[in-house]
């Protein structure tokens, strides 16, 4: 039995006494007395122990920091040569804090076991001369001790790696949480630009024609701020009606893709309504029949297709014109000789007198319906024969000419005329221009029925670089509901009695187009119409912005 340490003793039942933990408990007995250390080792190798003995502190210190022994309780003396047990096993409770710490002390000893208590957290103390029980009793729990601190230990390293394992999970998590959102959050922008990009308005409606969703050009369109319209109705943002529009499939009930076209009866602008119903909607929104409505405003496109159909509906009647006028020419000429012929033939019968003065009227009205039938159908000048043309010198003989009419001569009509001398010249035709204004004059004095006040403003507009040309009277005006008709060729407001052919106004918009230019008519405010020529003008370089 010498030697530092004894193998335990295989006693039967032992290892039920110790912690499942705790497979062989190991002590580290320090003393100086050898004889001491022998009897403790005995004792607790018949208990089932491995004991481990040191005969100082530092020895002790020196087999622990070796990492060689696995201990679960440090027994030591309180009087030892060098290092006392107290500081020994405050060491021991520094460097290993898990380790159990005993002190042998003897009975009268109780300032240095309140020492021990504070400096070494010591706890368990065993009184000299020792009762192998109370040993064996101190050492088990001791043993229990360590064993219960390990499996928190090991517990808590477990718990730790859990919750390592677990906040980097949730970290991964929050990472893809994070970069899923931050992709829904692009998709939604990348689909709110697309959806605004469009140009037209568009919209998303549920059964009830309140709008859901709509793009930026609906908010322009309405004029108001985007975030009003949804939850209104369509056709209260869009048209300012309180009734849904008139042949809308969506109030009708149709479920499939429709187009209808509309007015809008504020502006006369007509639209093309077109409605796809949207399968794929929220499951939420999916009992209220959603649908995709999309708004274009075609009124240019209108407006085009009618001008194609003026234009061949000119060409045609052109086309007719010439034909008719080639053969009532000649007829026309006959009957005006043989009418002449007649007057001088009648002698006093005035009947006679009268009805052949009726006929001629008639054949030179004829005549005349013809004539304008030629100037319509025959082709304007080509624009590489226009020479520079000063628009001033032709006003003016316009005017000389208009002043010669019976009407004018009797005094009931003013001319108010501001023409500039430093007017701009203009690429055209002298006679096809003299004609156009001369036309406007002549239907401005027709229209005040010889008694008002003619207008005539010319000025340079260096902006649009045009010569602009105002031609205005104090009349009755245009009724709006025939302003867009009025330069349809055949159209005209004047009685039959009066002899208007319904051609002028069509032939000056015919070589106003034909100059490159444009012509517009209002009516104004106190009363009468102005129609405005504009032409493309020659600027002088000194003039050039």
């Amino acid at each position: 039995m010498s030697g530092e340490f004894l193998r335990p003793r295989p006693t039967p039942g032992a290892r039920d006494r110790f912690p499942p933990i705790v497979e062989t408990p190991a002590v580290l007995f320090v003393d100086d007395e050898p004889l001491v250390r022998r009897t403790v080792q005995r004792t607790l190798w018949r208990d089932g122990f491995v004991v481990h003995l040191a005969e100082n502190a530092h020895d002790a210190l020196a087999k622990l920091e070796s990492g060689e022994l696995a201990v679960q309780v440090v027994v030591s003396d309180l009087m030892m040569p060098g290092m006392d047990g107290i500081t020994f096993l405050a060491l021991v409770r520094e460097r290993w804090p898990r380790l159990q710490r005993m002190l042998l002390t003897a009975s009268d000893e109780t300032d240095k076991i309140q020492r021990a208590i504070n400096e070494a957290g010591v706890h368990r103390f065993v009184h000299k001369p020792w009762e192998p029980a109370m040993l064996f009793a101190t050492v088990r729990d001791c043993v229990e001790q360590w064993a219960v601190l390990a499996e928190r230990d090991r517990l808590q390293e477990i718990t730790n790696k859990q919750n390592e394992a677990l906040l980097s999970l949730t970290h991964e998590l929050e990472h893809k949480v994070q970069q899923r959102t931050a992709d829904l959050e692009r998709a939604s922008r990348d689909w709110r630009r697309t959806f605004d990009s469009i140009a037209d308005p568009l919209t998303i409606v549920d059964g009830k024609l309140r709008i859901k969703r709509a793009n930026t050009a609906v908010a322009q369109h309405a004029r108001e701020d985007i975030r009003r319209i949804v939850g209104r109705r369509c056709h209260e943002v869009l048209f300012g009606r309180p009734d849904p529009c008139e042949g809308c499939p969506l109030a009708q009930g149709e479920t499939g893709e429709e187009s209808i076209r509309l007015t809008d009866a504020r502006n006369g602008r007509q639209w093309r309504v077109t409605t796809w119903p949207l399968h794929d909607s929220d499951p939420e929104d999916r009992d209220e029949g959603m649908s995709v409505c999309h708004y274009e405003d075609i009124t240019d496109q209108v407006a085009l297709q009618q001008q194609v159909i003026s234009l061949e509906k000119m060409a045609a009647i052109g086309e007719l014109a010439g034909c008719v006028a080639h053969e009532l020419n000649n007829p026309l000429t006959a009957i005006s000789s043989f009418t002449q012929i007649m007057q001088r033939m009648v002698g006093g019968n005035e009947d006679l007198k009268a009805f052949t003065t009726d006929i001629l009227e008639a054949a030179q009205r004829c005549t005349k319906i013809v004539q304008s039938l030629l100037d319509y159908a025959r082709p304007s000048p080509a624009a590489d024969a226009f020479i520079d043309v000063d628009i001033g010198q032709v006003l003016t003989g316009c005017l000389r000419l208009a002043e010669v009419q019976p009407m004018v001569r009797r005094g009931h009509l003013k001319f108010a005329t501001r023409v500039p001398s430093d007017l701009w010249r203009v690429r055209g035709n002298p006679d096809a221009l003299k004609s156009v204004y001369l036309n406007l004059i002549n239907n401005a004095i027709q229209a005040m029925s010889g008694e008002g006040t003619l207008s005539i403003d010319a000025e340079n507009v260096a902006a649009d670089r045009v010569v602009r040309v105002r031609v205005s009277d104090t009349g009755p005006g245009v009724p709006d509901a025939l302003m867009h008709k009025i330069f349809e060729p055949f159209f005209t407001t004047k009685a039959k009695n009066e002899g208007g052919t319904g051609l002028g106004l069509a032939i000056v918009a015919k070589e106003i187009r034909t100059h490159g230019g444009d012509i517009s008519v209002e009516n104004l405010a106190e009363g009468g119409a102005c129609f405005e020529v504009n032409l493309p003008a020659i600027v002088p370089q000194q003039e050039e912005t």
